[in-house]
């Protein structure tokens, strides 16, 4: 189950990676998009992972045969138990593909807060952005 999750993981820092540099040759001193820019951290989230995943996870989150999903059953199998900050930091540390950690941790935080809620993972506010908070945040499913 490992290899898997670093090959999906592989795949989906590549296609982030493809959208960084896209994005990244717009045209400089340019703001962010509004939705990204304001409300909380959900409309954030969502924003920041259809411009930066959703190319290669689709914009449900179930992946494709080159990326793995964000959601549902392989997301449970792979990431149940673990900590958000397990999860932010496996995507932090291998997306964009060609730019590991090139996006800011707030915006990584965001996205992980999108996955986890489109999971049904019980939060209570926003996903805390420090590291010692996340881990204490278990991805678990609701009702269990």
């Amino acid at each position: 189950m490992n290899g898997f999750r670093n090959v999906a993981l592989a795949a989906f820092v590549g296609w982030c990676s493809a959208l960084v540099v896209l994005s990244a040759q717009g045209t400089p001193g340019t703001a962010a998009p509004a939705a990204a820019a304001a409300g909380d951290q959900q409309t954030r989230g969502k924003a920041l992972y259809l411009d930066k995943c959703s190319t290669c996870h689709q914009e449900n989150l179930k992946g494709t045969n080159e990326s793995p999903p964000l959601a549902g059953d392989m997301f449970w199998r792979n990431w149940e138990t673990y900590s958000a900050n397990n999860l932010l930091e496996q995507i932090r540390t291998t997306m964009p593909q060609d730019n590991p950690g090139g996006l800011q941790r707030q915006e990584y935080v965001d996205i992980v807060a999108y996955i986890l809620r489109t999971n049904e993972v019980p939060l209570t506010g926003d996903l805390p952005s420090d590291a010692d908070s996340l881990k204490q945040v278990i991805i678990k499913q609701k009702d269990k």
